[in-house]
């Protein structure tokens, strides 16, 4: 008889344990395209069509900016293309749209930008850390700034007009 409370203090006992990981687990999983608001880290970065201009994120200061993260080698990348180009000619008034290729090489990021006819701003990113900085883990990945400097949504994977346009609906509608 005494091993029957035993058995229950072992199950319970395992049972607590398991509740306290799955509760700890279920409130450090973040969405794939999560919201967060945090500063965004500063960055100086070349033009991809002229090493020798560079432009940082405070030459575009009280502006939503765009930040798409992208590589010549990357297939969602190419089937995104359009989108971008649909994104920046409806939204070009609204919002800075800025590409920002990584981990690739320029001669490359060049043709890319030829063949797909990309007609937004390039900035290249030969040893700059703004891929840990912004926290991209691959490509393509699209950040939203908003127009105080905090970093309010952060996709992973391709976007498109919709989606974007949709989130600045709403972003401008709760900040006229």
């Amino acid at each position: 008889m005494t091993k029957q409370p035993f058995k229950i203090f072992i199950i319970l006992s395992t049972i607590i344990i398991l509740l306290i990981f799955l509760i700890f687990a279920l409130q450090t999983k973040k969405p794939e395209n999560s919201k967060l608001i945090r500063k965004a880290a500063y960055f100086k970065l070349p033009r991809i069509d002229n090493l020798n201009d560079s432009l940082s994120l405070d030459d575009f200061k009280g502006k939503i900016i765009i930040l798409n993260f992208w590589a010549s080698w990357c297939e969602p990348c190419k089937e995104e293309a359009n989108e971008l180009n649909k994104i920046y000619d409806n939204l070009k008034d609204s919002v800075i749209l800025i590409g920002i290729n990584i981990w690739d090489r320029r001669e490359n990021a060049l043709k890319f930008i030829r063949d797909y006819n990309l007609k937004f701003l390039n900035l290249y990113s030969k040893d700059s850390p703004i891929s840990v900085d912004y926290g991209i883990t691959g490509v393509p990945e699209t950040i939203i700034i908003d127009k105080q400097g905090n970093i309010i949504y952060h996709f992973k994977g391709p976007i498109n007009y919709n989606l974007i346009s949709n989130i600045l609906i709403k972003y401008l509608y709760k900040n006229p």
